[in-house]
């Protein structure tokens, strides 16, 4: 009972927690996230359509009826404007960090 109580409390303070200072370091990182995922690769082809993208992505290798897959980091090459698994995550994460604390409340 002694852990679920601490356990309540500490949620709890987390939110309620509204220092100014932190509301303004989460938005930082969200921004500069979004800058440097999203909005520079995009700039940067747009300035000059010849420049190659690289992303990784994880995908499932191998597996067959007697053997199990597994996962292996793939790296492919775009050209022009890219939207990679990368920027697709990091959208929800970002969406997620915004809209999932205000949700909670």
């Amino acid at each position: 009972m002694e852990k679920i109580g601490a356990r309540t409390k500490s949620v709890h303070q987390a939110r309620t927690h509204t220092e100014p200072g932190f509301n303004f370091t989460r938005r930082t990182i969200a921004l500069a996230s979004v800058l440097a995922i999203i909005v520079l690769p995009i700039v940067a082809t747009a300035f000059n359509p010849d420049l190659f993208i690289n992303y990784g992505f994880a995908e499932s290798v191998g597996g067959g009826w007697f053997t199990k897959s597994h996962e292996a980091l793939i790296w492919a090459t775009g050209t022009g404007i890219t939207i990679g698994p990368i920027h697709t995550h990091m959208v929800y994460a970002i969406a997620g960090m915004y809209f999932g604390s205000s949700s909670v409340k």
